[in-house]
């Protein structure tokens, strides 16, 4: 009866051990100035919306991890930000997120391909956005 309870704890055991895969941060590839190309998919103003290159509305993200936001060329707002590692424990599917001023209540959802990042917040109610990426401006806030 004891080799039994053994061997059943042993596979029990042998069977619930998964390696532990801990993904590499995305982080380093979202530096640099982001322009806006289209807002979409929100319940929430703005009305979704295509945006031509050149047309000022850009975030700059920063290896110190402060930010400065533009509009129309002008610098509207700054502070910092970060991002978190996300692992799915069903899926075990690892996405980064972003957070901006560590405001851990709202939270985008970072989707990274090249030179365009979508930013897609989990509140279902406020719009996508999507960046392309463009040479890094020399303005300041």
């Amino acid at each position: 009866m004891k080799t039994f309870i053994f061997a059943a704890v042993a596979m029990l055991l042998l069977f619930s051990c998964k390696k532990k895969h801990t993904p590499t941060p995305l982080s380093s590839g979202l530096f640099g100035s982001w322009e806006v190309r289209r807002v979409y998919n929100g319940n929430i103003l703005p009305a979704d919306s295509i945006h031509k290159p050149g047309n000022g509305d850009i975030v700059r993200l920063n290896a110190d991890s402060t930010y400065i936001k533009y509009t129309n060329g002008v610098p509207s707002s700054n502070g910092v930000f970060h991002t978190r590692i996300n692992l799915m424990s069903m899926t075990q599917m690892a996405n980064e997120r972003l957070y901006f001023d560590n405001d851990t209540s709202f939270t985008y959802l970072v989707l990274q391909n090249g030179d365009k990042l979508t930013l897609k917040p989990l509140f279902p109610d406020i719009p996508t956005t999507d960046y392309q990426k463009v040479q890094n401006l020399n303005f300041e806030l």
